[in-house]
């Protein structure tokens, strides 16, 4: 009598419910889907319903390939498209727009017929609405990032006030803390990525610019948020001041900065190659403007407060 064991029993894992899988078998399948060894970043399991039915797993790698930004303008195949579990392709990359190609994974969607080709792909409009949310879901994992790196900040800051009044070791610790938070590792691999979604997305352009980060002159070794860089600014202080150049170092010996800093004024030092063209498509942030601190004739608030002033005696003065 022969015995039959069934082998491909597991359900496609995209189609189980989230709250039933475990870390090690996201981690099993991004292996398997990429031949990377290593471990995800961070991933995203959802579904859409409506209009459109899809469901999809989404992960960003924790390093991004020594190539990725000569092959930014190549065809990417790190997603793989699936009509009712059946495999489709993984050369179709117009789903996720090309400013997020180091994004891997799978999509599997019920409102395609089986036998589409890729002809009919690119002109399909359920594939359309499947990728504007798909690009939704994907900048959101990228700010749950973002945020749980901030949220990580302000713990640190309450333990930093506890702390002041112990005296105690903590070479333990060193690990931890010099240790880079899930979001710094994702911009050192990918923000150049972010960087020209700016410049390509415009739809989207008020998230992507939540995501970036800057070293300033009172940032110390950490790049800030542009969130942050408002909240820190002077009471008097009415734009976002910015300089382009080489390194942080040479930028702060710059005579464009001086007045800046004798006001105390904080500069973002834009130091990447593209950051020139980013800005160029990033005039201002939460309705203050992002000014050039090497413009030529450049003022500031003070010669605006001076002239003000002026006015102000002119018309009081009048009658005399």
């Amino acid at each position: 009598m022969n015995d039959w064991e069934l082998i491909n029993d597991a359900k496609a894992l995209w189609t189980r419910n989230p709250s039933d899988i475990t870390d090690e078998e996201y981690k099993s399948f991004y292996q398997s889907l990429t031949k990377d060894f290593g471990e995800p970043l961070t991933h995203t399991h959802f579904s859409a319903e409506g209009e459109v039915e899809f469901k999809s797993i989404l992960y960003i790698p924790k390093e991004a390939p020594s190539d990725v930004h000569q092959d930014y303008y190549k065809k990417q195949s790190n997603l793989k498209l699936y009509v009712r579990r059946v495999m489709i392709t993984d050369e179709f990359d117009e789903l996720l727009p090309r400013y997020l190609g180091f994004i891997k994974g799978v999509v599997d969607s019920d409102s395609l017929p089986l036998n589409v080709s890729r002809e009919m792909l690119q002109q399909n409009k359920v594939l359309k609405v499947i990728g504007k949310k798909m690009t939704r879901k994907a900048l959101a994992m990228i700010k749950s990032l973002a945020d749980a790196d901030k949220k990580d900040d302000d713990d640190e800051d309450e333990d930093e006030e506890e702390k002041k009044d112990e005296d105690k070791e903590v070479d333990e610790a060193k690990d931890d803390d010099e240790a880079d938070s899930k979001y710094v590792q994702f911009w050192k691999s990918f923000g150049k990525y972010i960087k020209m979604g700016l410049i390509e997305d415009a739809a989207n352009r008020t998230r992507l610019a939540k995501l970036l980060r800057y070293a300033t002159s009172k940032s110390g070794d950490k790049e800030i948020s542009l969130e942050d860089y408002v909240a820190n600014m002077k009471e008097d202080q009415k734009n976002i001041y910015y300089i382009s150049g080489e390194d942080k170092e040479s930028l702060l010996k710059s005579p464009s900065v001086e007045k800046l800093l004798a006001m105390d004024y904080e500069i973002i030092f834009m130091t990447d190659s593209v950051d020139e063209y980013t800005v160029q498509h990033l005039t201002e942030f939460e309705g203050k403007r992002l000014i050039n601190a090497s413009r030529e004739g450049l003022k500031l608030e003070e010669g605006d407060k001076e002239k003000k002033r002026e006015e102000k005696y002119k018309e009081m003065f009048k009658p005399l």
